[in-house]
């Protein structure tokens, strides 16, 4: 399944730390590759949507069932259904270009999800750590044909890492259970077709951010990979702020 990728995407960009970016769920991946065409086309924002080719479930989904109710549910029999679309919007001042946007989506797409973060602490492949200084505060954008949330829990976090599709691949299974039983928290694991690479990221929510727990999960996680695969794998963590959600209309 082809991916779509603006030309203006750069790698790494959509986990630049004081950066915001959207997250746009749809309900597969067909509707997630014509937002993200949209939202470049008509508002000029670099896009990306990538197909979810697997996906399991955590046990924080059992933990924190009402930081989930928020988002849309994992899907884990019909991956693609949990497919999204990404825009990257800039720095903290590009907020205001928010509205435009959350405006076009729901005129095409009135049943989708929408999340807006910042980026506020990130751990690069090379283990570099960076953090905001200030982080942005919760926006408040009615809108008529979507109603906005109040998120129970402020910040999401991802570990991630990319394998090259020709080399060893972690049984999706089994890494779901050694991380688990390691003790890193995770809401979900998602599989992304990238072509000749596959590409994993948990998920998870936090109320609060706690940066050291942050780095021990890291480094736990390619502990785990690393055993599982029989090789070196780079790690990164990125912890984002949930500046805004919005669900459809009841």
């Amino acid at each position: 399944m082809p991916s779509f990728r603006s030309a203006s995407i750069e790698d790494g960009m959509f986990s630049r730390t004081d950066t915001c970016h959207m997250h746009v769920d749809a309900g597969g991946f067909a509707a997630a590759a014509a937002l993200a065409e949209m939202m470049d086309v008509k508002h000029g924002l670099a896009c990306k949507a990538v197909p979810v080719v697997a996906l399991t479930s955590g046990p924080q989904r059992d933990d924190s069932p009402d930081a989930y109710a928020e988002h849309h549910p994992a899907h884990d029999e019909d991956p693609d259904a949990d497919s999204f679309a990404s825009a990257y919007l800039g720095d903290t001042s590009t907020l205001g270009k928010a509205r435009s946007v959350l405006e076009s989506i729901y005129a095409t797409h009135p049943t989708a999800v929408v999340e807006l973060e910042q980026v506020v602490f990130d751990v690069n492949w090379a283990g570099e750590v960076s953090a905001v200084e200030e982080e942005a505060p919760a926006a408040r954008i009615e809108l008529a044909g979507a109603r906005q949330i109040t998120p129970h829990v402020p910040y999401e976090y991802h570990h991630g890492f990319n394998l090259d599709r020709s080399g060893p691949l972690p049984d999706l299974a089994e890494l779901t259970r050694q991380l688990a039983d390691s003790g890193v928290p995770f809401g979900s694991i998602y599989v992304f077709d990238r072509g000749d690479q596959v590409a994993y990221r948990t998920n998870c929510f936090l109320a609060t951010a706690d940066h050291d727990q942050l780095l021990k999960e890291r480094q736990t996680t390619i502990d785990v990979v690393s055993h599982l695969i029989g090789q070196d794998v780079l790690v990164k963590t990125v912890l984002e702020r949930v500046v805004g959600i919005w669900q459809p209309k009841k």
